[in-house]
């Protein structure tokens, strides 16, 4: 490992520097100060006057002399100064606010009827500049969003100087001087002053420890850091993905390393081991969430985006600031749509650089090579751009071909290479020392290591852990070659690395009592835990779980491997370096083997994401939000990598698997809100080897696409060609699944697939009609057939919804054709806990009561319906749930439904009944009107929908509102969905 190199890269602004650069910084402060001084007097008229008005005195004193201009000095220099602390007070004094995103800005001047429509699809702040004009209307904005509130760092002592090391694997002076260069540096930015560092290093030669190293060292300085591995886009055999696939793998990579981020921010304020917590529970928590929010902002209504409007009217008449709508702004320049990456990477980059200037906190990624080349890399490197005050190191591999990749400006480039001969040689005899050998012996055998390793760290470690291990303490420099390279002639050659199996097999063969290919089971292995180790040995080679665990155990302490996604806690993993090299020879000379050992992976990850586990007590369809679940997800990543390896005949089940993943995810939420879950998977799927017979994905992907989410936009004939495409994919994957309505299959994958496609396929028939009884009748067909087959106890929750969708196709048509298939219906519900369900039974007991012209008991269910849906925000399936896009889509619904119901009642000339379920319904919600102190006037009385800022937190007022309704309201949440209202009492 060579000495830290500085590139000719601009120096570190935190570090301290010569007399240049620090009159550098001392001018680049003065420009800040004057440039806030320029642009704020040009809005404040009064200040610019009095300045004007000192600079003429000044002027005068200069022109009389004498006592006057002493006095004239004075006065000016005393203003002058007052204006300098004032401004200087308001951009750096004052308390922070998030930058809501980008600025937009208009000027109108000497114009008359002005007239700037709407503001509502912007995000950001703009500035509207309409000086001297007339007749200007303007519309209004509604108000800024925020940072997440992350408390400050109480003051504290100056952190005190770091503790003595304790070396371990391959940690040497040199690792320990780059280290301390970057803690050193951090140390002296405690003023808010952002670090960057960029580490190059190769594989090996320890960039994964010195990062490691690097944030113990900042999280003893309380700093949160948040560390991260970049991974490479999945693209699939050869880049071969067409445009849409790529940009969808980029878009689940930059997801991944988002989840990464927000669970280190949770371990944050959630520690494991005994660690203090870096960040409050509520700031921790509050911080979480708006991470993930990011992931799928793309996603969101721009009327839902805050922003904020400065409007300068100085000298102009008849100015209306009215109502701001969501329309585009007709008259104004709007920029072209951003990107997914590009919104995503903005939305996060503002929540962590809010974050970074409330607190101390470090970004540390490793393997950005992974990413060279893609987008993915300037989505990331723009990311780490704009954390201005964070501590910043991003570690990978040189460029390819020997060339140079161009630093992040401002970074440091810090090189870590091989050892120098004397370095290796310290190393490897004080570690033989401690372990018995007499100096002259292992200087000796250190001597040797060195030559043999050429003094590649991951090398030299490697090699001292056999030798110490294997050799007596007398061996002599000959057995240590001998037992290091069989032969070959270095250690990084193909058949040294022989010496590592050999070592890592006799040691399981000794806990275990026989021979035990270990080895080769590791080189497979992306991961591997406690829990995957035991299981795969136990089904290969009947290892105990005891043998596993003691195994796993003496690995973790091993040199030759890394934490997997820089997180002990999370398993580890074969070191690259090794895994890489020897999984291709694997592959190349015994690949039956090769494929074996992945198939035996492969099953227990599908084990694992099998629908039908325990539900540990929860509800019945509690099961189905692991789909929302970052760890779940990444299980299912690392499925379909061991999948891929799979002999063609073991890739069969596989592929039904795959089919029957994506229905099942698909069913829990993309039916209302689509997902990006489902999305990455169609990505993954792309990604497999092209022999694998790829027609499938294209149909998921179009039925994906094709199909149309949300209960408010499902209309008969609407979208019909969006239907007819998303019927076309349920035909083509029954007929190439072999599937028939009316005969159930008995494979677990091809039965949930068929009660699933069932469901989909009655209401592509149905929404794809004209809403006739020839369309009615062959959707219930479909209906019926998918839920006779729900008869195991973990698929009754979903054959009550198909008794639902049959029921509500008939609730306007056949009234008691409907009631008839609902009998009961609710009491299954309640004894099920469903809680969402409901909600639909109240808006079709509403349909049925408007066929059976009952308007009163219609407009009442409606009301149900609304109490319900706007507790489904907090009271889902699964315990601890947050409002989210899919409660918010279901309660929006419902909010349009009674819309509807009473354009309806008005049209038919029902304004009496009208009035008064207004009045039954306001009643009803009045406990949460007064809770919250507010009159819904003369309107339903049903409580508003969230905003965007309420979506991904229960720590919001209008969480808190609806578990005060929860609590509060408990016994109209336990009525009948169909009992009418309560006429209100008189005033």
């Amino acid at each position: 490992m060579s000495e830290p190199s500085a590139s000719p890269t601009p120096p570190d602004p935190g570090a301290a520097g010569g007399p240049l650069e620090l009159w550098a910084q001392i001018l680049s402060a003065a420009s800040d100060v004057l440039s806030s001084i320029a642009e704020s007097l040009k809005v404040e008229p009064v200040l610019l006057a009095g300045f004007a008005t000192m600079l003429l005195v000044e002027l005068a004193g200069a022109l009389y002399g004498g006592t006057f201009l002493l006095v004239a000095s004075l006065m000016f220099g005393a203003y002058a100064l007052s204006l300098v602390a004032l401004f200087v007070f308001r951009r750096w004094g004052g308390p922070r606010t998030a930058r809501a995103g980008d600025s937009r800005r208009a000027k109108v001047r000497r114009s008359r009827r002005v007239h700037v429509p709407d503001f509502g699809a912007w995000r950001g702040d703009s500035r509207v500049d309409v000086r001297r004009s007339e007749d200007v209307v303007i519309g209004g904005s509604p108000a800024r969003e925020t940072a997440p509130a992350v408390p400050p760092q109480p003051a504290s002592e100056p952190p005190a100087e770091p503790e003595p090391f304790t070396p371990r694997k391959p940690y040497t002076p040199t690792l320990a001087r780059t280290r301390d260069t970057v803690l050193n540096a951090a140390r002296r930015s405690a003023g808010g002053t952002g670090v960057r560092f960029e580490v190059v290093a190769d594989s090996g030669c320890g960039k994964t420890l010195l990062l490691d190293e690097i944030a113990a060292g900042l999280k003893e300085d309380r700093r949160l850091v948040l560390f991260i591995t970049a991974g490479a886009p999945q693209y699939g055999e050869a880049g071969a993905m067409g445009a849409a696939g790529r940009e969808m793998a980029e878009y689940a990579t930059c997801r991944q390393i988002i989840d990464a981020i927000a669970t280190d921010v949770h371990r944050a304020y959630v520690p494991e081991g005994g660690e203090a917590p870096l960040l409050d529970p509520a700031s921790g928590r509050e911080l979480e969430t708006s991470i993930l929010g990011t992931r799928d902002v793309w996603q969101r209504e721009s009327s839902s985006a805050p922003m904020n409007v400065v409007i300068d009217v100085s000298r102009s008449r008849d100015v209306n600031v009215g109502g701001i709508g969501e329309a585009v702004a007709g008259s104004l320049p709007r920029e072209p749509t951003l990107s997914r990456l590009a919104e995503m990477q903005q939305q996060l980059t503002r929540v962590l650089d809010g974050a970074a200037r409330s607190r101390p906190a470090a970004l540390l990624v490793d393997d950005v090579h992974a990413v060279a080349g893609t987008p993915v890399e300037n989505w990331l490197m723009a990311v780490l751009r704009g954390v201005s005050t964070a501590v910043v190191v991003h570690a990978g591999r040189p460029a390819g071909g020997g060339g140079e990749r161009v630093p992040m400006p401002g970074a440091r480039r810090l090189r870590l290479g091989l050892l120098s001969h004397a370095e290796t040689t310290a190393f490897v005899t004080e570690r033989l020392v401690e372990a018995g050998w007499q100096p002259t012996e292992a200087t000796a055998a250190a001597g040797e290591i060195a030559v043999l390793t050429r003094g590649h760290p991951i090398g030299v470690a490697t090699c001292t852990t056999i030798v110490r291990d294997s050799l007596p303490a007398d061996a002599s420099t000959a057995e240590v070659r001998t037992l290091l390279l069989g032969g070959a002639g270095h250690w990084d050659d193909d058949g040294a690395f022989d010496a590592v199996r050999t070592y890592v097999d006799d040691y399981a063969a000794r806990i275990v009592g026989r021979p035990l290919p270990l080895f080769d089971l590791l080189v497979v292995l992306r991961r591997c835990t406690a829990t995957i180790l035991a299981a795969v040995l136990g089904e290969t080679q009947g290892v105990s779980e005891r043998q596993a665990s003691q195994i796993y155990d003496w690995l973790s302490r091993c040199a030759f491997v890394t934490p997997f996604d820089d997180d002990e806690s999370e398993g580890w993993r074969l070191h690259d370096y090794l895994r890489e090299n020897l999984d291709l020879r694997f592959r190349r000379t015994r690949p039956t083997q090769h494929a074996d050992l992945h198939a035996v992976v492969e099953r227990y990850y599908r084990t694992r994401l099998n629908f039908d586990e325990e539900r540990d007590e929860q509800p019945i369809g509690a099961v189905g939000a692991r789909y929302e679940d970052a760890d779940w997800q990444r299980d299912s990543q690392e499925w379909l990598h061991h999948a891929a390896f799979l002999p063609r005949v073991a890739f069969e089940s596989s592929r039904r698997a795959m089919i029957r993943l994506f229905l099942e995810a698909f069913y829990w939420w993309d039916m209302e809100v689509p997902s990006s879950y489902c999305a990455q998977l169609v990505s993954a799927y792309r990604a497999l080897p092209t022999e694998r017979d790829p027609r499938w994905v294209a149909w998921l992907d179009q039925l994906r696409t094709g199909y149309v989410a949300g209960r408010v936009n499902q209309v008969p004939g609407r979208d019909r060609e969006r239907w007819e495409q998303a019927g076309a994919a349920l035909d083509a994957l029954a007929e190439y699944l072999g599937l028939r309505r009316g005969h159930v299959p008995t494979d677990p994958d091809l039965r949930r697939i068929y009660i699933i496609s069932a469901q989909l396929q009655g209401e592509a028939i149905w929404f794809g009609g004209s809403g006739g009884d020839s369309e009615r009748n062959r959707a219930a067909a479909w209906f019926r057939a998918g839920g006779e087959a729900c008869t195991d106890e973990n698929e009754l929750w979903m054959g009550n919804w198909a008794v639902h969708e049959e029921a509500s196709l008939w609730a306007t048509a056949d009234p008691a054709r409907a009631r008839a298939l609902l009998e009961g219906f609710e009491d299954r519900l309640a004894a099920q806990e469903d809680t969402e369900l409901p909600v639909w039974l109240a808006e079709t007991f509403a349909d049925i009561a408007w066929a059976e012209n009952d308007p009163r008991r219609s407009f009442d269910a409606h009301a149900r319906a609304a109490l319900h849906g706007f507790v489904y925000h907090v009271r889902q399936e699964t315990y601890g749930q947050y409002p989210n896009h899919y409660t918010d889509s279901l309660y929006r619904s419902v909010l349009t439904h009674m819309e509807q119901r009473e354009r309806e009642a008005l049209d038919a000339g029902l304004t009496d009944e009208a009035a008064a379920a207004k009045a039954r319904s306001r009643a009803l919600f009045a406990p949460y009107w007064q809770h919250i102190g507010r009159d819904p006037g003369d309107t339903f009385g049903l409580p508003d929908p969230p905003a965007a800022t309420d979506l991904g937190s229960d720590l919001t007022p209008f969480a808190r509102a609806a578990k005060w309704v929860v609590r509060n309201m408990a016994d109209e949440l336990e009525r009948s969905v169909e009992e009418p209202l309560r006429d209100p009492a008189a005033p």
